[in-house]
């Protein structure tokens, strides 16, 4: 009987060390695969980044300014005075939202005037709420915010464009002493910028509103620049690689291609991360779309910037540390529920353009991380950090000399769909080796790219 009884005790101990495994590993499971954010990288022992603020991120591409007689002026700062404004104004106890038509903008526009401009989706009440603003009642058919404007004849309202649907708003409040702060700063813009003008303006009989400067002064030249390198740098490729399998790193398949390029793989390619040879890394993570969770803009915009933040943030691996902005942002991508931010970095003084291609998207599906890339670069230190302003090929000979090479039979044609120009540096398919100084020309989503000092396309699409 005792040698039953001791059977009996063994099976209970075998049956209760099943049972605590089963348990463990349903945990170990549940670290991996629940919401939780992952560690940055280096290891859960390495220092957090912050991650950046959704009001911070939440910026648009440029403040226009009108002084009056179709002259305006074009700069990337003064948004906060408008949003602190447009903050008092939504105090006001009777507020109202009204639609008016194209034409009742345009005119009220064309006074002096501040407008910020969205050249990505961003839903007004995202806007809002990322900046301290309580709704605002009759908003609700605003979709998106892709002008907030304001003019200086009316010192009690906001106008609004939302391209998604093409319609205009304005919300008209009570006066308050933040007003006079927008309407001084269009004064004292007008002493000192750079000349912008209407290029139906320009040009003669096209009807095209993009402003464009007559003459321009530039500090931005070539720079050498190198790509992250993984390949060389194993013991520290696997530590930047580590945060994103949080402590199950033991258990993830390591193949190292021919090429160079590194392939991370855990749980049968459920989680996959590619550290190709051209310094890009990609994170891919398998989802169930049966239990897909749609998520709210800001919420997927928080929990990208987090993400961003625990690997790696916008730092290259030599130290430099990029300014980031939203350079194009997609609903649904792929089909799947969710967003997809598609990141765009500030050196020099200039926006770096990615030809074909952004140094950081991200995408946010079914309530979490499904799609990571980055493809952040080194600037050569060694550059001269100092040179001086000269003035660069004007941007309206760019489009005289180019237009056959944007496929337009003439220069009308092709202003008539112009829709930006931005002057920065460019990271092309010609020059692996060089960010090359250009004149950047919008035709709705596409961008051509001409050197900053002759003119010459230098890539972009064609």
């Amino acid at each position: 009987m005792s040698v039953l009884k001791n059977e009996k005790i063994v099976e209970n101990i075998k049956t209760a060390s099943l049972v605590v495994l089963l348990l463990f590993t349903i945990l170990l499971l549940y670290l991996l695969w629940g919401g939780r954010a992952f560690p940055s990288l280096g290891g859960n022992n390495a220092p957090q980044t912050e991650a950046i603020n959704a009001a911070e991120i939440l910026q648009p591409d440029r403040i226009e300014m009108c002084f009056g007689g179709g002259s305006y002026t074009v700069t990337d700062n003064k948004f906060g005075e408008m949003i602190d404004c447009f903050k008092a104004l939504s105090a006001s106890r009777d507020l109202s939202v009204e639609e008016i038509s194209k034409e009742r903008y345009t005119d009220v526009m064309r006074l002096p005037s501040i407008k910020a401009v969205f050249n990505y989706y961003v839903p007004f009440n995202a806007m809002c709420e990322a900046n301290g603003i309580d709704r605002i009642p009759g908003a609700d058919a605003l979709d998106a915010v892709s002008e907030l404007g304001y003019a200086a004849a009316y010192d009690d309202r906001f106008y609004v464009f939302d391209n998604k649907t093409d319609k205009y708003y304005r919300i008209i409040g009570n006066r308050n002493s933040r007003f006079e702060v927008l309407k001084n700063e269009i004064i004292e813009a007008e002493k000192d910028s750079i000349d912008y003008f209407p290029l139906s303006m320009i040009v003669g009989g096209v009807e095209n509103d993009t402003l464009c400067p007559i003459s321009f002064n530039s500090d931005i030249y070539n720079i050498a620049y190198y790509p992250e390198d993984f390949s060389s740098q194993p013991e520290k490729t696997n530590a930047f690689i580590r945060g994103f399998f949080s402590d199950n790193f033991d258990f993830v398949r390591r193949i190292e291609q021919e090429s160079g390029t590194l392939v991370y793989m855990y749980g049968y390619g459920r989680i996959v991360v590619t550290a190709h040879n051209n310094g890009v890394l990609e994170f891919k993570r398998e989802e169930d779309e049966r239990t897909a969770q749609q998520i709210k803009y800001l919420d997927a915009l928080n929990l990208a910037n987090s993400f961003i933040a625990a690997h790696g943030a916008f730092t290259a691996e030599s130290g430099e540390t990029y300014i980031p902005y939203i350079k194009e942002v997609i609903a649904d991508p792929d089909g799947k529920k969710g967003f997809r931010f598609i990141f765009g970095i500030k050196a020099g003084g200039g926006r770096v353009y990615y030809e074909g291609g952004a140094p950081v998207t991200i995408d946010v599906t079914g309530g979490r991380v499904s799609y990571f890339k980055r493809g952040l670069i080194s600037i050569d230190q060694n550059e001269p950090g100092d040179r001086n302003g000269r003035e660069v090929f004007s941007a309206i000979n760019v489009l005289a000399g180019n237009y056959e090479y944007m496929g337009e039979p003439s220069i009308e044609q092709l202003v008539e769909k112009v829709t930006g120009f931005d002057c920065g540096y460019v990271k092309n398919k010609r020059n692996s080796n060089n960010l090359t100084a250009a004149w950047v020309v919008f035709l709705g989503n596409r961008e051509f790219y001409f050197g900053l000092d002759d003119g010459k396309p230098v890539g972009g699409a064609i």
